[in-house]
């Protein structure tokens, strides 16, 4: 956070992406609304992670043997259910903050992030709804 940023309410800081934090803090300790949501959206992608991580790494585990049970492009499916909560819903304040930056353009680490999370998603997309594109 930049120092000569200063806002009433909270926020994020315009120049960095990270939240505002108050200038004068409170003895009182008070929830932090931000950690509770980011917090609560980490556990539902990692719930939702762990199985994604399974059923596409779980093929190359011989004592698993998933591709007896699961077809290729069963997997395919199941791994976009999976996948697209996690990117969309607990990734998105990362967006969020990353559109953000560059909106404003000031670059930064959301911008990195978002950059990299957005263009492995639709290259993703792509090879599942139109295979046939890439040789």
């Amino acid at each position: 956070m930049h120092p000569e940023i200063r806002r009433t309410e909270p926020g994020s800081c315009p120049i960095c992406g990270m939240a505002l934090e108050p200038v004068q803090p409170t003895a009182q300790a008070e929830s932090n609304p931000e950690l509770r949501d980011m917090t609560r959206r980490f556990w539902v992608g990692a719930a939702l992670a762990v199985p994604l991580l399974l059923l596409d790494m779980g093929a190359d585990i011989r004592a698993l043997n998933l591709h007896h049970y699961v077809s290729p492009l069963v997997s395919a499916w199941i791994q976009f259910a999976l996948g697209t909560p996690v990117v969309l819903w607990a990734g998105w304040p990362l967006l969020q903050r990353g559109w953000d930056s560059v909106r404003r353009r000031s670059l930064n680490m959301f911008s990195l992030i978002g950059l990299g999370v957005s263009a492995s998603y639709l290259y993703s997309l792509v090879a599942l709804f139109a295979p046939d594109v890439f040789p």
